[in-house]
């Protein structure tokens, strides 16, 4: 059986007096001491572990955003907004129909003209929003400012008025700056969840796109579907269920 030095370790040649690398004296009656058992290496903290990811997670990109459940959730959501938009788009050539048939007020000819029109323009919205949707590409970036501006809005004669927008400037990992413009009334992401200096990326795949590099400076993670607040040493989200990117 070999031998280990009980101060420092240190492998032992059969008979040794003394230690050769501590020089501790080698008692020849004492119990030989054994190799220690190697100890397994604690999981990283980050992502990517495949353990249950409780607690704060060291800095570092999830590798969730190719779990299964969330690339499930994204299909299902593309899936019920075109669903959406088909159910939209015929509904202006369906109105004026109806009205004309039960009105009696307008022509079936001229219905059918005005609705189809109010439809093609629908139609057009809905394919340039999904073109504009699918051009946006996923990028990593750093906060580098923030700061509002009043923007003025003109509704008519009698009413003028006012909105807040709110700029997030950020610069890009190719050295781009880039601004994230949010206007009040609509939804203030990254204005609220990301800080200056802030490591971060985006995912235009998820309703809530913002992934923080380190998520120990988060104030919470949201989840990527339902948009729901949830705390850091969450592993899941609280409301769907649905993992968070951790």
């Amino acid at each position: 059986m070999a031998h280990f030095c009980p101060n420092c370790g240190s492998a032992l040649g059969e008979g040794a007096k003394f230690c050769p690398e501590c020089g501790e004296p080698i008692q020849q009656n004492a119990a030989p001491q054994t190799a220690p058992p190697a100890q397994p290496h604690a999981a990283p903290a980050y992502a990517g572990n495949g353990a249950a990811r409780q607690g704060v997670p060291a800095p570092g990109f999830s590798d969730r955003v190719n779990d299964p459940e969330i690339l499930a959730v994204v299909r299902k959501n593309r899936k019920s907004a075109g669903l959406y938009s088909l159910f939209l788009i015929p509904l202006p050539l369906i109105g004026f129909a109806a009205y004309s048939i039960f009105s009696g007020e307008m022509e079936l000819s001229a219905a059918l003209k005005y609705g189809g029109i109010v439809s093609a323009v629908f139609l057009v919205f809905a394919l340039y929003g999904r073109i504009k949707e699918r051009a946006k590409n996923a990028y990593e970036a750093t906060v580098i400012d923030k700061k509002t501006r009043r923007a003025y809005r003109h509704k008519n004669a009698d009413n003028d008025s006012y909105y807040t927008e709110y700029i997030t400037v950020v610069r890009t990992a190719d050295g781009k700056n880039k601004k994230i413009v949010e206007r009040e009334g609509s939804q203030i992401w990254a204005w609220d969840y990301l800080q200056i200096g802030d490591r971060f990326r985006y995912h235009p795949q998820f309703h809530f796109p913002y992934e923080l590099y380190d998520k120990a400076k988060a104030p919470y993670l949201v989840c990527v579907s339902c948009v729901s607040k949830n705390p850091t040493d969450a592993d899941r989200c609280q409301k769907c269920g649905l993992p968070l990117l951790k």
